[in-house]
C-alpha cells in the first residue's frame, strides 16, 4: 500500500486556519473575498463585534464508512477564523454576504457622509 511518506495517523486536534482574502475598495463600498473552500454555507458565520468584522467557519471530520479503517488522513477537522477592523466610514447596517464555490464575498457599504466629494469653488 502506498502512503505519502508518512505513517498511520490518528485524528486528533482541530486546526485553525485564517482564510486567504482579497480586499478592494471604491468610494461607495469595500469588497472582501475570503477563500473558505470545503465548507457549506451553513458552516459559516459572519458578524460584527464592536469595531471588528468576524468571519468563522468549521468543517468536521469525514466519517469512515462502516467496515473500513482510516489509514491516512490529511483532511482533518478545522475551523476558519479571521477578524477585520471596521473603520468608521463602513456602515454596519449595509454589510451583505454571499457564498459561492468556496468564496465568501462580503460587500461593506460606506456611510454617505464620509464619502469623498468634490467641493466647488465660487
Amino acid at each position: 500500500m502506498a502512503l505519502p511518506l508518512a505513517q498511520k495517523q490518528e485524528e486528533t486536534a482541530v486546526r485553525c486556519i485564517a482564510p486567504v482574502v482579497s480586499v478592494k475598495e471604491t468610494d461607495k463600498e469595500v469588497v472582501l473575498e475570503a477563500e473558505m473552500i470545503g465548507l457549506k454555507k451553513d458552516d459559516i458565520s459572519v458578524h460584527v463585534e464592536g469595531d471588528e468584522l468576524v468571519i468563522r467557519g468549521s468543517r468536521s471530520s469525514e466519517a469512515v464508512p462502516k467496515g473500513y479503517d482510516a489509514i491516512y488522513r490529511e483532511r482533518c477537522p478545522y475551523r476558519y477564523e479571521r477578524r477585520f477592523f471596521l473603520e468608521e466610514d463602513v456602515d454596519r447596517d449595509k454589510i451583505n454576504a454571499r457564498y459561492d464555490k468556496g468564496i465568501l464575498r462580503l460587500t461593506l457599504g460606506k456611510n454617505e457622509k464620509n464619502r469623498p466629494r468634490k467641493i466647488s469653488i465660487d
